[in-house]
């Protein structure tokens, strides 16, 4: 199994387990890392992340834990035992002679003026750090807005740069291992110069990429996972977050699609995009090609330009 374990602002990943493995051996792995006994380890698993009460000497598929499962730890508090307590000891009252203090005056404050500066609408709820987001269970919807620059869709399901890479090669292995979907036709170039292309950091396969079978695409994201999605907008990622401020490293860019609680906090988020104008109007926005340096107006015209 492959597991991942959230600890603070870090996170380890865990191979050496399997399904038959014990929440103990799950806890003892954790301890090596962590140095927190597994008495006082608290795990949250799945989502919303909720606590597992499961014993230690269950398996880890009886206690719901699947290969590809986050894991957020928590270190729990020691019981502290009372301390001794000393009977009190009684000293004779003292009586000193009774002081007479001038009453204080204090200077009169004078309030700046204050100016009446226009608020923030309350639909729009925005942190300081502009982060989009809405409350749900033990943690945050987000908006993570991604970087443009033809890896966009990788970093939404995947934060590390390793991990984007990999995403790629699952796109050339599918390219490879179905020629006749993914001829050199269909794909405007030998599949072997495609595939090396599509390699690189920079390149971008557009709607081929997303031609990818359902359970291709879903392997993008998460091994031997069924029934999940991820949601991606323009260059942006929608993810859960524990909180505001944790690094991106700790979103789940993977949700149920019968999650009924994630599906409204989505669409209240897509109603402030709209609120902010964070969108692309495509009828009339402008782009400029890289190749001829051709300036082009809406998608009708990038639709059917060739430099």
């Amino acid at each position: 199994m492959k597991l991942k374990v959230r600890v603070k602002d870090k996170s380890h990943n865990i191979t050496d387990l399997d399904e038959n493995s014990k929440i103990l051996d799950l806890k003892k792995t954790i301890q090596t890392f962590t140095g927190v006994p597994p008495s006082l380890q608290e795990l949250k698993v799945g989502y919303p992340p909720r606590v597992c009460n499961a014993g230690d000497h269950e398996t880890l598929t009886s206690a719901g834990i699947q290969n590809g499962e986050v894991i957020i730890f928590t270190e729990l508090s020691e019981v502290v035992k009372p301390s001794k307590i000393n009977p009190p000891t009684t000293n004779p009252p003292t009586t000193n002679p009774p002081t007479i203090n001038p009453p204080k005056i204090n200077p009169p404050t004078i309030n700046p003026p204050t100016t009446n500066k226009p608020k923030k609408s309350d639909n729009y709820n925005l942190p300081k750090n502009e982060i989009i987001s809405v409350p749900v269970n033990d943690g945050f919807v987000i908006l993570r807005e991604m970087e443009d620059d033809n890896s966009c869709l990788f970093r939404a399901i995947e934060r590390s740069k390793n991990e984007v890479q990999r995403l790629r090669q699952i796109i050339i292995d599918t390219i490879k291992n179905d020629p006749t979907t993914y001829s050199d036709v269909f794909l405007g170039r030998p599949r072997n110069e495609y595939c090396s292309w599509i390699a690189q950091k920079n390149s971008w396969g557009g709607a081929i990429v997303w031609m990818l079978k359902p359970e291709e695409s879903i392997d993008l994201a998460k091994e031997n996972t069924i029934n999940a999605y991820m949601l991606y907008t323009d260059y942006d990622s929608i993810a859960y977050a524990p909180l505001l401020d944790a690094s991106p490293e700790f979103d789940q860019t993977i949700f149920s699609p019968s999650d009924e609680t994630f599906l409204t906090a989505v669409l209240e988020i897509a109603n402030k995009m709209r609120q902010l104008h964070k969108y692309t109007y495509t009828t009339d926005f402008t782009i400029r090609c890289d190749q001829c340096k051709k300036g082009l107006r809406g998608e009708k015209e990038a639709a059917y330009f060739y430099f």
